[in-house]
């Protein structure tokens, strides 16, 4: 699996090649998806709201709950709504988020990751 860098200049296919390669891990190899695309839609609602938040207050109050993700992940992994594939990207793009032009790049990777998993 292809590493995933939140900086589209470092990584001009973050948001083509790069979450195209995801969306198809997070699915998997079935033809219908192991995942439901309203977990994957639950999960990128939670990064577009503290995104919005980010623009309001102050991002070192919106970075905790950003990092917090990585245990909601963990839960819903647990109950077996989401993949491990999903969990390593999540795990991936939470640790690269340190200031409010990563969280927006993390935003725009999902939305293509999205995308591309809708497609599937």
């Amino acid at each position: 699996m292809k590493q995933i860098v939140l900086d589209y200049k470092k990584d001009p296919e973050l948001f083509n090649e790069t979450a195209h390669e995801w969306a198809q891990a997070i699915c998997g190899e079935r033809r219908d998806c192991q995942v439901k695309s309203t977990q994957l839609r639950n999960f990128y609602e939670k990064v577009l709201e503290l995104y919005e938040q980010s623009k309001k207050e102050p991002f070192e109050e919106v970075l905790p709950f950003v990092k917090m993700l990585n245990s909601k992940v963990a839960y819903a992994q647990t109950r077996g709504h989401v993949r491990q594939e999903f969990v390593d990207m999540m795990n991936q793009c939470v640790s690269q988020v340190n200031t409010k032009e990563t969280l927006e790049v993390f935003k725009l990777f999902f939305e293509a990751l999205l995308g591309f998993y809708k497609g599937k």
